[in-house]
């Protein structure tokens, strides 16, 4: 055989494994394009335990089912902050185009968020902002805004008893934003309309009402008539039990507007709440995460749902959040 027969035989050989591989290569793109027409958006929960959580999951998901373009991985970190960060980093490995996060603590779930950044994926923290360290690893927020919770709150406390008085507040999980901000906004309000507000005591109960309505029977029992008001951050509706089931003349203010703490004001032992939609919360992060994906800009880095405030004497107009 001749070289240069050879050679013809070397050459066709190359272009022939050139052209297998370019149809390889296309093949693979467009199964990646077609896959590719759907947006993929991963949600990171703190824990589908918590009452909001599941409620927001729960408007979440048919959502997403409604739409031909849109598909959802939900994860739940059951409490767990290193499973938190497992998930967010699961996600990052599953390529999503984009990741909602409500940190179960917002300071340690920061080198997650940096991760996902370096990685090219956006992140838009939901329902709650992670540490103002983490706030250079996220495109925006979109959910309600916990420090003027703690305000709004606060004005409903002092319409109720004026500006003075003994406080107990019962609290959602350590370290988490949600609960920080709406401490930090009621006691900002608080320094500024009625500096004669002390806090008595308060106790962390991880927004679980069986908790909450135990540690208040205890408050009650340790400080009795001491008690002049309740700020509960969660749903209220089992610490104003409490309350009542005592005897105690103490008006509980909690947030969110669910069944039991609207049919609890209807009762006369809650005195006041603000709602906070969990279907509005889930509605606005999902139009938001589109956009982003979309290369859109976000009307502000902190989009706001509404939060109007809820007594005795406009409840009957309030339709339950959850």
């Amino acid at each position: 055989m001749s070289k240069t027969t050879v050679n013809r035989i070397a050459l066709f050989s190359i272009l022939l494994l050139a052209g297998i591989f370019s149809a390889c290569t296309a093949g693979q793109q467009a199964s990646k394009d077609k896959k590719g027409d759907k947006i993929v958006i991963g949600l990171s929960e703190p824990n589908l335990g918590w009452p909001y959580i599941a409620a927001f999951v729960r408007e979440f998901k048919p959502i997403i089912d409604g739409m031909d373009n849109v598909e959802a991985i939900v994860l739940s970190a059951d409490g767990n902050i290193e499973k938190q960060i497992n998930d967010i980093n699961d996600l990052i490995v599953e390529g999503v185009d984009i990741i909602l996060v409500c940190s179960l603590d917002g300071e340690a779930v920061i080198p997650a968020l940096a991760k996902a950044h370096a990685a090219g994926i956006p992140v838009l923290a939901v329902s709650n902002m992670p540490g103002k360290d983490g706030e250079q690893y996220i495109t925006g927020y979109s959910g309600p805004d916990d420090y003027e919770q703690g305000r709004i709150a606060a004005q409903i406390m002092v319409d109720a008893i004026g500006t003075s008085g003994n406080i107990i507040m019962i609290e959602g999980t350590a370290g988490q934003s949600t609960t920080l901000l709406r401490a930090q906004g009621w006691n900002d309000k608080m320094a500024g309309i009625a500096p004669g507000m002390k806090l008595l005591a308060s106790q962390p109960c991880d927004w679980d009402g069986a908790k909450e309505k135990a540690a208040m029977q205890a408050f009650v029992t340790r400080y009795g008539s001491q008690i002049n008001g309740v700020f509960a951050q969660g749903s209220g509706a089992s610490v104003a039990e409490a309350v009542r089931d005592a005897g105690l003349n103490a008006p509980v203010v909690c947030t969110g507007a669910d069944v039991a703490t609207l049919e609890a004001i209807k009762a006369g032992y809650l005195y006041g709440t603000m709602q906070q939609s969990p279907y509005l919360d889930a509605s606005q992060a999902i139009d938001l995460a589109i956009k982003i994906v979309g290369g859109e800009k976000l009307p502000a880095f902190r989009n706001i749902i509404p939060m109007p405030a809820v007594t005795a004497k406009n409840v009957k107009d309030i339709k339950p959040d959850y």
